[in-house]
């Protein structure tokens, strides 16, 4: 379970927390645009976009939002951030109030670092740090507060170059277009917010499975909740393929069996590697949904970083998918996106209702018979390759 913070952490992390959103905005910094070498997102400012605006806000104008990460307080002279992208012993707990503009087109995501106005932007109107206990409290209560027997969680987690405050942004616009109505959940990995951070992004992902995996497990166990799904972009996706691989190795069928739709948009993952990761998930690969696209700029980037292996989320050959008993979307024709059309499937208003209605629906698929040939694809320690070594050591 998630390491309990002491009181003493909590003193100072709600001190943290107060001067985060206390402090006046300063004006924002000039956009820095995305590199060469960016695969995802723009660092645009060191101005986060977390500081409350005080303004008489309807309750039906707003999306409250948990928040669970790795990441460490941010204590530098930014504002607007409260975390930042340094890795943390401890696993953090937010609740946050965000204010959507009245008459946002879907797909579009309005923030002003330097003025922002609820009338026009996506702004911040509270934010309460949490301990483990108050976020079961918020679960245990959720019947009452949705109105439903049995609400569901939605996990989002972000891709590379991302800071905090974006993926809160982000994850608000998501719900708020997809019309979810559970418990929506950040899993916010420390990453740098940095086009030059790939590589300790990476890292950072792989740091975060065992935590990704406690709040899996954590949920699963929740009575009130009807399940989890996951909606994970580009380098998330490999953060959440990586941890239900790891929870399907730990065998623990209870959390596998808790999750239904699994959303993949853009995943940063080698295709090989994709397919091992398949083979360990059993039935729960039939959940799974991709959104692909030829033209991701960011992925090709990424594919060349990594020896030219085409990635998962630049892979539109649907019968790829369909031997591994995946659905697939091709979203190619779509235009625009964050990074280089990297952001298509949460950009295009099409696509992300689609989403919606996909994630309301929920699974609609089992894995269909005959599905085996899928081993055949993934290496393994069998007759045939102890004959194959065998060969290659005769005189």
């Amino acid at each position: 379970m998630f390491e309990r913070k002491n009181d003493g952490r909590q003193r100072q992390r709600a001190s943290i927390l107060r001067a985060a959103i206390s402090v006046p905005r300063k004006s924002a910094l000039l956009a820095v645009c995305l590199s060469s070498m960016a695969l995802a997102g723009c660092q645009s400012t060191t101005e986060g976009l977390l500081t409350p605006v005080a303004a008489d806000i309807q309750p039906q104008q707003t999306r409250t939002i948990l928040a669970v990460t790795n990441r460490k307080p941010d204590t530098g002279t930014s504002r607007g951030l409260i975390f930042g992208g340094e890795r943390d012993t401890m696993v953090h707990f937010l609740s946050l109030t965000m204010s959507m503009p009245p008459g946002r087109i879907p797909g579009t995501l309005p923030v002003n670092h330097a003025k922002p106005d609820p009338k026009k932007d996506i702004t911040l109107v509270r934010a309460h740090d949490l301990d483990y206990r108050d976020l079961k409290a918020q679960v245990a209560a959720l019947p009452k507060t949705t109105g439903k027997a049995k609400p569901r969680a939605l996990v989002f987690t972000h891709g590379y170059n991302t800071q905090f405050d974006e993926s809160v942004v982000r994850f608000a616009q998501i719900v708020d277009d997809t019309k979810f109505e559970g418990l929506p959940i950040l899993f916010s990995w420390p990453s740098r917010g940095a086009t030059a951070g790939y590589g300790y992004d990476k890292d950072s992902v792989n740091y975060s499975r065992d935590s990704m995996q406690q709040l899996l497990s954590a949920l699963a166990a929740e009575p009130n909740l009807g399940g989890i799904d996951i909606f994970a972009h580009s380098m998330g996706a490999w953060l959440t393929m990586e941890t239900l691989r790891q929870i399907a190795l730990s065998k623990d069928a209870k959390t596998l069996d808790r999750i239904g739709t699994v959303v993949l948009a853009a995943p940063d993952i080698d295709f090989d590697v994709f397919r091992t990761q398949i083979s360990q998930l059993g039935a729960l690969r039939g959940r799974l949904t991709v959104y692909v696209s030829s033209n991701d700029r960011a992925l090709q980037i990424s594919r060349r970083l990594f020896g030219g292996k085409i990635r998962t989320g630049e892979t539109t050959d649907p019968a790829q998918f369909q031997a591994l008993g995946i659905e697939a979307h091709d979203i190619s024709a779509v235009k625009g996106g964050l990074g280089k059309d990297h952001g298509k499937a949460f950009g295009d208003a099409t696509t992300i209702a689609g989403i919606g209605h996909a994630l309301a629906a929920g699974p609609q698929r089992t894995i269909p018979s005959g599905l085996e040939t899928l081993i055949l694809a993934v290496p393994r320690l069998d007759n045939g390759l102890l004959t194959a070594s065998a060969r290659q050591l005769a005189p």
